[in-house]
């Protein structure tokens, strides 16, 4: 121990000797470790820590699995025959997750909500911290509707009155009495759930809708297989009583799997990314302490002369290298704290359990672990060079016998590991560079500059019947275009890109399918006849809805090229039939198709085009409706007009997701630009990094040749011959790594075939690219020490030789 803090004040001294060095050092080291620690803050969040629920590993999530490996959610009928048959689960419950409109006493607020069944809480297990959760019977039919106020929600809408518990509160229309409050950490399904109400259980009449998700937490001596063979058996008998083509069954995942979900390789990706940086700053790191090693040679020499072992000596310089290691740890820190604030900011919202991100006692740990690594690792090569260092001869020489080829060539290897790790993490950054813009290209089938839209759910209570729900969007419809600036308004059930609402089985006139196959499922879109207009969605053939297909007329749809082409081949869709459902719903009406418009995307813009049926909103209607409104200048500026409209046609009526298209466009590609700029930053610090090495090392070589060159120049050597001299050795070396690198790429980008949309993970282009850029860097990098080389005088040389 004695030893240990004599070389740990030793080192300190050393380093504050030395301040240049110690800083580029620790800048160097700290930017690596701290984009390292703020990208594990976040996959330790969300990837590694159990569910903040009681022993969560017993929680499953059931959904339904289709025959070609499709998700859906779970109808009543399956999750009914499943409670009733439960034989491995301690509770089961089912959840919807969906906005509510909360009203009375203040302004109307559209709140995130789910709707729940009555041992939803149970199978959690969470209490709550004032009244009590759901209890079994809340979800039957005829009983009172009950909810369960988040923390958020009670402090901030009845100002944490405990009283609160008890009395009702008007939800979506209808009265419901709080039973209870949750704990401020509680937020599930989703991280802004605010509100907990019942979900009324009713005997279902067929398989579907599919709507809601099961959860179940097991027995403490059952197993998630025995869990599957009991819903194995439930399948088998909701088949039985309803017979319908396909093979749907239940299915059971861990819970934090399926809440993890897609964004586990997104940020395992990124992971691996900040690791290769991590790896450049350290063989930085590793070239500056061996350059600094040449210099300490002499001081090495005599440590050992008066006797110090080759192993105290090394022992002595990993220390050295830990304490700067840990000095650049503490810099990390604050990096690594500013960047996972900035990660949460700027991460997509389709990643779970961000709220839980913080810096604790675990990401402290990891930093000082990777800390205390890279010390050890890049302390290695000056303690390697010491102990094979030769003592006579260095004593002899003045310390300069230890500056040969192998330390040469320790450098060297140095730096081509750099330039292949930057090669390889600046190829993963420029593919997905050349992904988003491929994605970005992707036409959404529609023109979405100067639209406004917003959502509105109309309470069910008073706007239970169809007419008074249509009577209400028409009219508003027909208020918002006369305002100013309004050039037309529509009304949509989904909204492209990305919000897809409704999917549904159906059928063409004259297919047939085999027994063991569903009917095809695509998008369900409720329009009015001024929706396609407002979007500017193209007509391919017939006619667009009109006012006369209301609920008078004989009922008609719309179709999309896709579904045209797909089902009816180079006929006309026009004039043919289709129905929604299918041969398990045999009393569906065939509908003729009216029109075909241009392919719109509701899945995502990376996805490819699905058929798509529209059915006009005065034939099929629904309480909650996309507004688009398409403007004369900025969209905008019709925001406080549009809820004037909405609040003097019913002030109960809250305006949600207000948004231009523009922003769901952007949204639209939120993840993919979230990771691509991740992996951008990461590739141009490691290419910094790595030029940086280059400058390095070159700059130590002309500093060594220096006598050669001046020999050079006195035998005739002129300022071409010595500048090729220079930059060809630094060509080398970035041929080598190169090489390495490409190596390298060519296996990991394979990895990476997930992330990417229609792009090769092999794309030459991208390769050759970033190869170049990497050569023409390290050149640029070697330039100022080939210019100190031109400036070498050789009289200057030779006597200093």
């Amino acid at each position: 121990m004695a030893t240990l803090v004599q070389d740990l004040r030793y080192a300190i001294r050393l380093l504050a000797a030395r301040p240049s060095f110690a800083a580029v050092a620790i800048v160097t080291l700290a930017l690596g470790i701290g984009a390292t620690t703020a990208i594990f803050s976040v996959v330790d969040a969300v990837l590694l820590r159990p569910l903040p629920f009681g022993d969560a590993e017993r929680l499953v999530q059931v959904r339904i699995v289709g025959q070609k490996g499709g998700i859906f959610p779970l109808p009543d009928t399956d999750f009914l025959a499943w409670r009733e048959q439960n034989r491995t689960a301690d509770a089961v419950a089912i959840y919807d997750p969906g906005p509510a409109t909360l009203t009375g006493g203040a302004e109307a607020e559209r709140l995130p909500a789910a709707a729940v069944t009555d041992r939803f809480f149970d199978v959690l297990g969470v209490r709550p911290i004032a009244g009590r959760t759901l209890q079994a019977g809340d979800d039957a039919p005829g009983a009172p509707k009950t909810a369960v106020l988040g923390y958020a929600l009670w402090q901030r809408r009845f100002h944490g009155d405990r009283a609160i518990v008890g009395r009702p509160i008007v939800l979506d229309g209808e009265a419901h009495v709080v039973v209870g409050v949750m704990p401020p950490a509680f937020r599930f399904p989703g991280a802004e759930t605010e509100l907990w109400r019942v979900l009324t259980m009713k005997p279902p009449a067929r398989r579907g809708p599919f709507y809601t998700w099961g959860v179940a937490r097991l027995r403490p001596n059952r197993g998630i297989a025995e869990l599957q063979a009991n819903l194995d058996a439930v399948s088998r008998a909701v088949k039985r009583q309803h017979p319908a083509p396909g093979d749907w069954s239940l299915r059971a995942i861990p819970l934090q799997e399926a809440i993890v979900g897609d964004v586990r390789a997104i940020l395992y990706a990124l992971l691996g990314a900040v690791g290769f940086l991590l790896l450049i700053a350290t063989a930085n790191v590793a070239n500056l302490l061996l350059a600094r090693a040449a210099a300490r040679d002499r001081e090495m020499a005599v440590r050992s002369a008066l006797g110090a072992a080759r192993g105290r000596l090394a022992a002595q310089l990993v220390t050295e290298s830990v304490v700067l290691a840990l000095a650049a740890a503490a810099a990390g820190l604050a990096i690594a704290w500013w960047g996972t604030e900035a990660l949460v900011a700027m991460a997509p919202e389709n990643i779970p359990r961000l709220a839980e991100v913080h810096m604790d006692v675990r990401v402290f740990a990891f930093t000082l672990s990777i800390a205390i690594a890279c010390g050890v690792l890049f302390g290695l090569a000056p303690a390697l060079r010491s102990a094979r260092m030769p003592l006579v001869e260095t004593l002899k020489d003045g310390g300069r016998s230890g500056t040969g080829a192998g330390h040469r060539r320790a450098q060297r290897l140095l730096v081509v590991s750099e330039i292949a790790l930057a090669l390889v993490l600046s190829i993963g950054a420029g593919l997905m560079i050349r992904s988003l813009a491929a994605l970005q290209r992707v036409s959404p089938g529609f023109e979405p500059s100067r639209l406004l839209t917003f959502r509105l759910s109309l309470p069910d209570a008073r706007y239970d019947t169809a007419e008074r729900a249509r009577a209400f969007y028409n009219t508003l419809v027909e208020r918002i275009e006369a305002l100013p600036g309004v050039r037309t308004a529509g009304l949509a059930k989904s909204l492209p890109p990305h919000l897809l609402q409704v999917t549904d089985n159906f059928m063409t006139e004259g297919m047939t399918l085999p027994p063991d196959r569903s009917a095809p499922l695509g998008p369900l879109v409720f329009v009015n006849e001024s929706l396609f207009a407002a979007l500017g969605v193209p007509l391919r053939d017939g006619r667009f809805f009109t006012a006369g297909d209301d609920s008078t007329a004989p009922g008609v749809a719309i179709v999309n090229e896709t579904l045209a082409r797909r089902y009816f081949g180079s006929a006309s869709a026009a004039g043919k039939r289709i129905k929604i459902g299918g041969p398990e719903r045999p009393d569906n009406q065939w509908m003729p198709i009216v029109g075909v418009v241009g392919d719109v995307s509701y899945s995502g813009r990376g996805t490819p085009p699905e058929p798509t049926v529209y059915l006009p909103f005065r034939q099929a209607w629904s309480e909650t409706m996309y507004v688009v409104v398409r403007a004369v200048g900025d969209p905008r500026s019709l925001a406080s007009p549009i809820r004037g409209v909405v609040a003097g046609l019913d002030q109960d009526v809250p305006i949600a997701r207000l948004s231009t298209m523009d922003d769901l466009m952007i949204e639209s590609v939120a993840s993919s630009r979230f990771r691509t700029t991740l992996v951008a930053v990461f590739a141009a610090l490691g290419l910094l990094l790595a030029a940086i090495g280059i400058y390095g090392v070159m700059a130590y070589v002309v500093s060594e040749r220096t006598h050669e060159i001046g020999v050079r120049a006195a035998l005739g050597a002129d300022r071409g011959d010595v500048l090729r001299l220079v930059l060809g050795e630094a060509a080398a070396l970035a041929a080598a790594g190169v090489g390495v690198g490409l190596g390298g790429a060519l296996l990991t980008t394979r990895l990476m075939r997930a992330l990417l949309f229609e792009v090769d993970p092999m794309d030459p282009a991208t390769f050759a690219g970033v190869s170049a850029l990497l050569v023409a860097a390290a050149l640029a990098a070697s330039y100022v020490p080939a210019r100190r080389a031109l400036r070498v005088d050789p009289m200057i040389a030779l006597r200093y030789e």
